[in-house]
């Protein structure tokens, strides 16, 4: 059992957000980091302090949990397959369908049951900044007083292990994301590798449409950060490692 999985799990929680309250939870947490902190949509849209859009009927959302100050920190959302209507589009199809079209990019071969997006994969600094006055945790697991940043590392990872757990809980098999080319080259760090599509399009800031195979990411992990992999796999009880991919290396 690695340092860095001990550690994880000492400091932090991902809790699955089924229940009202937990999702009220979540939209508030939207609320704070998307309309006061960053300020990506209109504030006054959302009198109730809840930012909800259209996709949020058939999605799910994870959070992360500072232990010690009870305080969660960070959130993802996993916009599933519509099961109304398989066909419409995800919010990477709906806002980038002209920037796709254009770069000649296909996604008809993979299931629409089985493609989901990763979505307002986010960390509160306010709430990031009250967990850190109980504890802040370095990307190598010592724990340093007052240094709220080094905790950005173990939330990141653990909302992607939130996105692992809410794809094996939904059959999902691949994921779609629009990511700021920032968050992408700090997951390269990780092992973590996405696909690019397409060229970086102004969306909320610049913004790299992605697409990966879930298993084709993990055995990456695995080969590159096997401690990253214990993490956010929960040693493959959450997601077993395909053995047909597992020496899988992204470059």
């Amino acid at each position: 059992m690695s340092e860095l999985y001990n550690t994880f799990h000492s400091h932090f929680d991902v809790v699955s957000a089924d229940t009202v309250g937990l999702m009220e939870t979540a939209f508030r947490m939207r609320y704070q980091v998307y309309c006061l902190e960053r300020s990506y949509e209109d504030a006054e849209s959302f009198p109730d302090q809840m930012e909800i859009d259209e996709f949020d009927m058939h999605s799910a959302h994870s959070l992360v949990r500072c232990q010690r100050s009870g305080q969660y920190a960070g959130l993802v959302r996993l916009v599933l397959p519509n099961p109304v209507d398989m066909d419409k589009p995800l919010p990477l199809e709906k806002f980038c369908h002209s920037a796709m079209q254009k770069a000649g990019i296909d996604l008809s071969s993979i299931p629409r049951d089985r493609m989901a997006e990763i979505s307002r994969f986010s960390i509160s600094k306010e709430l990031k900044r009250q967990c850190a006055q109980k504890s802040a945790v370095s990307a190598t697991g010592d724990v340093v007083d007052g240094v709220d940043t080094r905790m950005t590392p173990q939330i990141v990872l653990g909302l992607f292990a939130g996105v692992v757990r809410m794809s094996a809980q939904n059959n999902i098999t691949h994921w779609l994301a629009v990511m700021e080319p920032t968050l992408l080259r700090f997951l390269s760090r990780y092992g973590i590798y996405f696909q690019k599509i397409g060229p970086v399009i102004d969306y909320h800031g610049r913004r790299q449409p992605t697409v990966a195979s879930i298993d084709s990411v993990l055995s990456g992990i695995y080969a590159h950060r096997k401690d990253v992999w214990e993490v956010i796999t929960d040693f493959g009880n959450v997601w077993p490692l395909d053995k047909e991919v597992k020496h899988f290396a992204m470059p």
